[in-house]
């Protein structure tokens, strides 16, 4: 026997996943979304009001450091998020979502005209392959990268995807998260 006016569990789990993506900007798997860019780091975005992970790379974090060749200590999450934001300057970005993870960010395949944002980090030695979930699409420019000893690879460095991330929405996004990036111009 089942009572009028209650919600059974399914509903609510809907009630719930929808008003997750509501919060987040209704970011659903095969949307696009495109506009001028601010760097949260060196794999995290916000494009046109939404937060976006770059498909297939991490990076590491504003705050992570890592040894050159001469086995000199450098913020080398600083450096990745600086020379992705230098890359990018007031170039118009269109990203193709794939997924939302469980930071709140829209995963997607991120273009700059034709030119892949993730390949680009991964070519340049400033991110790695993601191989976790078998996003292993950018295995072939990390080697590149390996193979040159260009960015992380000119030294040594703990791995960037096991690094805590913190939770993204819109709201603290840009007040919080931008607002480190901007720091960055200051050193």
């Amino acid at each position: 026997m089942r009572k009028t006016g209650s919600i059974g569990p399914a509903a609510v789990i809907a009630a719930g996943f929808f008003s997750t993506m509501a919060a987040l900007g209704g970011a659903w798997a095969g949307d696009s979304v495109s506009g001028k860019v601010r760097v949260l780091n060196g794999d995290t975005l916000i494009v046109g009001g939404q937060v976006v992970g770059l498909y297939g790379v991490v990076a590491p974090g504003l705050k992570q450091t890592c040894l050159n060749a001469k086995a000199q200590s450098y913020a080398c999450g600083t450096v990745a998020a600086k020379a992705l934001a230098a890359h990018l300057r007031d170039a118009t970005v269109t990203c193709r979502i794939r997924e939302t993870d469980s930071y709140g960010r829209a995963i997607s395949v991120c273009l700059r005209d034709k030119e892949d944002l993730s390949a680009w980090l991964a070519e340049k030695g400033l991110a790695m392959a993601d191989r976790r979930t078998g996003q292993a699409a950018y295995v072939g420019a990390e080697t590149l990268a390996w193979g040159k000893r260009l960015g992380l690879w000119a030294g040594s460095f703990e791995d960037p995807t096991n690094r805590p991330r913190t939770a993204y929405n819109r709201a603290n996004a840009v007040a919080n998260a931008a607002a480190d990036i901007d720091k960055l111009d200051a050193r």
